[in-house]
This record gives C-alpha cells, sequence and structure tokens, in this order.
C-alpha cells in the first residue's frame, strides 16, 4: 500500500470521526450530555488530531490539539457543558471540517486564530489557572514527520529516518544515577511502565504523543526497552517490542497516568512499580510460534513476581522453553491467544472498498444481464421451451445484481448530515433561528446519487431559509413560534425514493412570482396559469424574487441548477406550497442509475421500455369504457375514475401504430405530476431487467427519454421518462384545445 492509499484511508477516517463529532455535539445541543456522548465526540477529534499528526498537517494538528484539550476538561468535567460551549464546540467542528479540507487539497485553510483564541479563554475561565494548550508549531516540532518518498519511481511507502526516530524516542531518557546525583534529597516518587501493542496504532492512535503526554504530566523517561527487538529479517512491524519506564513525583497520582490511555484500552500494556516488570511483548496469534522463537531468547528468565502486571499470560514462556522443547512447540501459540483472543467478526463490520473497483462489478453485473436476456431471447426464437437451467439462470442473475446494489447503496444520512452545519452559516448570515426535523436518514441509495445530491440539496435549503422562513418578527406577527422549521425525509415507494424538504414559512407569492416572470418575459402578459404552474416558474433559469442580491441568493442560477441536476439523476421534482403556512419540495430518484425492471412494450416501428417502478396496472379496454374530452383528448373509464389516454406513437414518432385504444393495450401508470395516465401501446412484449445506459454520454438529452437499453436480440430500445412524456403530452393537448 502507497502512500496516497494510506491518506485516502486516513481522510476517509476523518470524514467518519467528524460526523460521529457532529451527532455527539448535535446529542449535547439536545440534552444528553452524558458521559458516552462527550467520549465519542473526544475520540473523533483525537483520531483526526493521531493521524494529521503522522502525515505533517501541522495546521490540522495544533487545532485539533487545541479542540481535544477543551474536551478533555469537559470530560474531566472541570468545563460545565453549557449552551454557548456547545455553539463554540460546533463551530469548532466547522473549522475543523475546513482544515480537513485544506489537508486534502479541496479547500482553503481556515484562519482560526480567534476561535483557538475562544476555546483557550473557554478553558482557562472555567477551568481555574490551566496551562494554555501548545502552539501548532510547537506540536509539530516534537513530532517525528512521516514523509513520501518521492526521488523514487518505484517506491510505494514512506522514507523513515530511523536513528533521527531512535533519537526521538530515547532522546528524553535520563539516567536515573544522574538524576540522583543532581538532587539527592529529592523524591524517588515511582515507576509507571508502558508498552504498546500493535492494536495501538489504530484509528489514528499515535503512542508517541501518548508517552509525551505523561511527560507533559510531569513523568521522566527513565528507560526504553530494545531488549525484544529481533534481527531486522524477522521484525513484524505490527507487533510493540518497545517499552518505556517513566518515572513520576509522588504527587501525580496513577488514575492520572492511566487516564491517557483510556481510549486505546488493552492496545497498550501498562504495569506500576519498581519491582513488576514491564508487560511482555504481545504477538499475534497467527505468527505466535514463530515469533516466539525470536523473542524467547530476550524474555526475562525469572518467574513473574507478581499477579498484578497489566499483561503476564505470555511470561512463562521463557521458563518452558529451555525445559520441554518439544511441548513447547504449540505452548507459544496457546499463551499468544490467550493473550490476544481473535475476536469474532460483529454483525455490523464493514470493509472499505475502491469504487473502481465496484464499478467494475456493476458493469460486469450489467453485461450478464444482456447475456441473460439474449440467451432467453435464442431459446424463444428456437421454439424451445424453457429449461430449468435458464430459470436457474435468471435467478442467480437477478441474486447477483440485488446483491451488487446493495453493495453500492449507502444510507442518505451521509448527506443529511452536512445540513446542520448549512444551518449554522445560514444563522449567522440571516439572523433567522431554524429548527431541523430529519426523519428516514437510514434510507439508502445508489452512492452516485448520494453524491450527485449534495448541491441540489444545499440550494434548496438555502432557497427555504432565505425566501421561505419569515424573520422572527414576522412570524410573531402571524402567531407562529419565533424559531422555523425545516423538515428533512426520506423513504422508499416503489422502487425510487422520495426526498421531501420543507419548511413552515410564508409559502410561495404566486402573485409576486407571476408578475417577476411576465417583467423577464418568461410568458406571456395574458397568460391564464394554474398554481401548479406558477410554481414551476421558480425554476426557470435567471428567475429569482429576491429584492437584493447577496451571497445567499438574488442571481437566478440556483433553482434551474436544482432542477437540472435531478433531471440528470433521471428523476423529477416537485412543488406543493401553502400561503402562510410553507413550502415542500418533492425530489423523485431512482435507487441506481445502473439496471432496473421494465416493461417491453411495442409501439408501431418502434420497441421501448416503460420503468415497472411507474406501472400499475395494464387493460384491454371495451369500447364503452373510452370517452372523448375535446377535439383530441381520449379518457377512460377505470373503476369509476376517468384518466387521459396518452398515445404513446405521436410522442415517439412511430410509424403505423395502433390508434384505438380498444384494439391495443393500455398501460395505466402513476406520475408525481399529473397524477394517473393510460398510456396507449400496441402490444406488451415482456418484463425484464434492463441495464440502463445513458443518453447523455453516448448522444444527447432526449426530453420524455430517460437512457437506452440493449434487448435480448441486440437492439437498442429507449426507456421512457413516463412523468416528463405524459406531462408534456397533457399540455400540449390542454394548449390545443385552447386554440
Amino acid at each position: 500500500m502507497n502512500a496516497e492509499e494510506i491518506q485516502a484511508i486516513f481522510f476517509a477516517e476523518c470524514e467518519e470521526s467528524l460526523v460521529a463529532a457532529e451527532q455527539g455535539l448535535a446529542a449535547c445541543k439536545a440534552g444528553t450530555q452524558d458521559a458516552d456522548t462527550v467520549n465519542a465526540v473526544f475520540r473523533g477529534v483525537h483520531s483526526i488530531k493521531g493521524g494529521a499528526g503522522a502525515f505533517g498537517y501541522i495546521a490540522l494538528q495544533g487545532f485539533t490539539h487545541t479542540f481535544e484539550t477543551l474536551l478533555s476538561d469537559v470530560r474531566d468535567g472541570t468545563v460545565a457543558i453549557t449552551e454557548p460551549l456547545v455553539d463554540l464546540m460546533l463551530r469548532g467542528l466547522d473549522t475543523l471540517s475546513d482544515h480537513v479540507n485544506a489537508a486534502r487539497g479541496t479547500g482553503e485553510e481556515p484562519d482560526d486564530a480567534s476561535l483557538q483564541a475562544e476555546m483557550t479563554a473557554a478553558m482557562a475561565a472555567n477551568a481555574g489557572a490551566q496551562p494554555a494548550p501548545a502552539p501548532a508549531a510547537e506540536v509539530i516540532a516534537a513530532a517525528p514527520a512521516v514523509e513520501e518518498v518521492a526521488s523514487s519511481d518505484d517506491s510505494d511507502g514512506f522514507d523513515f529516518d530511523f536513528d533521527a526516530m531512535l533519537d526521538d524516542i530515547t532522546g528524553a531518557i535520563g539516567s536515573p544515577a544522574e538524576s540522583a546525583e543532581s538532587d539527592p534529597d529529592e523524591d524517588k516518587g515511582w515507576q509507571f511502565k508502558v508498552r504498546p501493542h500493535a492494536g495501538a496504532m489504530r484509528n489514528g492512535s499515535e503512542p508517541l504523543l501518548m508517552l509525551r503526554e505523561l511527560m507533559e504530566l510531569g513523568g521522566t523517561c527513565t528507560d526504553c526497552d530494545v531488549d525484544s527487538i529481533p534481527p531486522l529479517d524477522t521484525l513484524d512491524p505490527g507487533v510493540g517490542y518497545l517499552g518505556w519506564t517513566f518515572t513520576f513525583p509522588a504527587d501525580v497520582t496513577e488514575a492520572a497516568a492511566r487516564e491517557i490511555f483510556d481510549f486505546v484500552g488493552e492496545e497498550c500494556g501498562l504495569a506500576v512499580g519498581e519491582s513488576t516488570p514491564l508487560p511482555p511483548v504481545q504477538l499475534p496469534a497467527p505468527r505466535a510460534t514463530a515469533a516466539a522463537s525470536v523473542a524467547a531468547p530476550a524474555a526475562p528468565a525469572e518467574p513473574v513476581p507478581a499477579p498484578s502486571v497489566a499483561a503476564p499470560v505470555a511470561a512463562p514462556r521463557a521458563e518452558a522453553i529451555p525445559q520441554a522443547p518439544a511441548p513447547t512447540a504449540a505452548a507459544p501459540t496457546s499463551a499468544a491467544q490467550q493473550a490476544a483472543p481473535p475476536a469474532p467478526p460483529a454483525p455490523g463490520q464493514s470493509i472499505r472498498i475502491e469504487l473502481g473497483k465496484l464499478d467494475k462489478l456493476i458493469d460486469a453485473v450489467g453485461e450478464l444481464v444482456i447475456a441473460q436476456a439474449m440467451m432467453a431471447q435464442r431459446l424463444a426464437g428456437d421454439g424451445l421451451a424453457a429449461t430449468e437451467e435458464l430459470a436457474l439462470l435468471e435467478g442467480l442473475t437477478r441474486d447477483i445484481q440485488e446483491s451488487a446494489m446493495a453493495i453500492r447503496a449507502q444510507p442518505i444520512g451521509s448527506v443529511f448530515s452536512r445540513v446542520p452545519r448549512i444551518l449554522r452559516e445560514l444563522t449567522s448570515t440571516t439572523g433567522k433561528h431554524v429548527r431541523l426535523e430529519v426523519s428516514g436518514e437510514s434510507t439508502e441509495l445508489d452512492k452516485t446519487v448520494i453524491e450527485r445530491l449534495g448541491e441540489p440539496l444545499t440550494h434548496l435549503i438555502r432557497n427555504a431559509v432565505d425566501h421561505g422562513i419569515e424573520s422572527a418578527e414576522e412570524r410573531i406577527a402571524s402567531g407562529k413560534s419565533a424559531e422555523g422549521t425545516l423538515t428533512l425525509s426520506a423513504e422508499h415507494r416503489s422502487g425510487r425514493i422520495l426526498i421531501r424538504i420543507g419548511d413552515d414559512g410564508r409559502g410561495i407569492n404566486r402573485e409576486r412570482v407571476l408578475a417577476k416572470a411576465i417583467e423577464k418575459g418568461l410568458v406571456a402578459p395574458d397568460a391564464q396559469l394554474s398554481k401548479d404552474e406558477i410554481d414551476l416558474l421558480i425554476f426557470a433559469p435567471g428567475f429569482s424574487t429576491a429584492q437584493a442580491i447577496s451571497n445567499i441568493s438574488g442571481r437566478g442560477v440556483g433553482m434551474d441548477v436544482v432542477r437540472q441536476n435531478v433531471k440528470d439523476l433521471g428523476g423529477r421534482i416537485t412543488i406543493e406550497s401553502e400561503p402562510g403556512s410553507g413550502t415542500t419540495f418533492t425530489l423523485t430518484l431512482p435507487l441506481t442509475l445502473a439496471i432496473s425492471d421494465g416493461m417491453v412494450v411495442n409501439v408501431g416501428d418502434q420497441t421501448l421500455v416503460v420503468p415497472l417502478a411507474n406501472v400499475v396496472e395494464s387493460l384491454r379496454p371495451e369500447p364503452e369504457e373510452v370517452q372523448g374530452l375535446g377535439a383530441s383528448r381520449a379518457m377512460i373509464n377505470v373503476r369509476g375514475r376517468f384518466i387521459p389516454v396518452v398515445p404513446l406513437h405521436e410522442a415517439v414518432g412511430a410509424l403505423n401504430p395502433v390508434e384505438k385504444p380498444e384494439e391495443g393495450v393500455l398501460i395505466v401508470v402513476e406520475t408525481e405530476g399529473a397524477g394517473r395516465a393510460a398510456l396507449l401501446v400496441d402490444a406488451i412484449c415482456d418484463q425484464r431487467q434492463v441495464v440502463i445506459k445513458s443518453l447523455d454520454t453516448h448522444y444527447r438529452s432526449v426530453e420524455g427519454v430517460a437512457g437506452a437499453t440493449i434487448l435480448g436480440d441486440g437492439r437498442v430500445a429507449l426507456i421512457v421518462d413516463v412523468d416528463s412524456l405524459v406531462s408534456r403530452t397533457l399540455a400540449g393537448q390542454s394548449l390545443a384545445e385552447a386554440a
């Protein structure tokens, strides 16, 4: 694994830590201020600090050091959790996120001097005369830097100056004799011994920083045990061979020293007392036999003197080896397994997969679906009956496809988690206080959809706060609470996902919207528009009702971008607004952009695919069930409900189609904007999974078409965008009747 891959893992862990810290601080703001919540925030910041030190991100580590020190005071109870303090820590988390983006190269490094001063003041004001946190340069100066190899093309790792590292590790070690000579009357104090194990390097932890914290606490490193280091050709970099002995004055408590290692648990062996030996080297179970043969000569020959040693299980190995060589072959393995039993995998464990590899899997699954369709078509063409093997292949193909899609799916909570920061920024800009209500954050959808959802969601939220939610004075005057409410929700419905962004503000002022549209020439002055049509005008390019241009809105380049982004995802957006009560935007998006279920239909000389997610039912109408409406519109009575008939051949320009509903097949579909409609087709050919190919990539965007697919016989079929096609056709029929 090279440096870039390790850095990518670090930044991925930073994102997870930031989310965990955000959730913890949100819980603190809501009133949940227990030790577990505070510790979760502390662990998130601490993990980022450890990795930042390893990669030499000076500004990032310096800021996290200050933030961590404040959190440490909060955790210890020396700083009380108040609402202003939580707000301060939330601002600190926003700045920490900016630092991470700057280290990644996707943002500018923030100016955090004033914020660090506020954090330091919060520590001093609440905890008395506490020492100020070390400046960033001071912290980094004490830490060994990890430098990427840049001069060699075939290098995959890091270039360590081993001599400099040993000097750093052992440089602070003083001679006990010299210390006694310098001050013979000084209290000798007590000894604290540390040996980090392999797990102490996980999750961004850095044992060397913990050792420095021991020194800051008042400890003096008097010995570094290097006797357990094996020859270089047998050295395992994942094993902790070094051990340190610190001498503390009597006024430092053992609890204070142990507290530094709270977040690494048993991954550091600890021991107290001059006569207590250092905890033994902990070897991984699968390699215990080989490692024991290397480490055995360096192990102490005396028996373990006291049962209170932190990890004494492996110590008897040194006695057993010279006494009985034959049976000891299995003994070290048994001892190591007792010292570090392998933990069973937790049900919620996960692994990181490179996105490129996952994309290759999705592409391969798509080709498998096409191959399966071709095989079914070939067997049907040869007049062969469907065999049991073909049915098995079809079931296996679907199982693989669903599993691959499940791997790619991610909870939408990763997008929703960014909203609190957006609201905090808008609060500072507009002065409006908004309460966030979220539901359905565990709803999963395709990773590609999630990645492209952030921008439209941000535009809609900014629009809701700037235009929708009134000022506190206006809300109170209209009988509302001073604080506005923004609602985010997500749910699955009919193979698609519905995301709603709602506010309890003033709603859309349709008179003002229409007047602005007429002023900009978007509609004719004498146009008669419905409420829904007026609402949709806000998506027109260049449209804005803002009276002044600000950094939030006013240039008319927000809502049209939202509609285009949602359309590019194969989705649609609708509006529900009630004056005085608020506005809700509903985004209807596909769960995946790769494979979908569809109904293959014939329309004249064309073969089309209707997404199964839109289909309600199909029927062959009787002549008396179809009624005319106006000069160009037909309606069908479906169980007492009249719905419009949409001739699909008119939309696609098919030749020689069936034109009378009673001679063809009607497919009843559900749309978001136009309700139910009946698509007139010649015949239904099949129902199967289709692999969606983007027209934007291979040709250009076509209105009424969601994409294309390859059929089993090798032909290309267009996938109908049902919502767009139905809305456009019905609007055209209305205009024709009006003319």
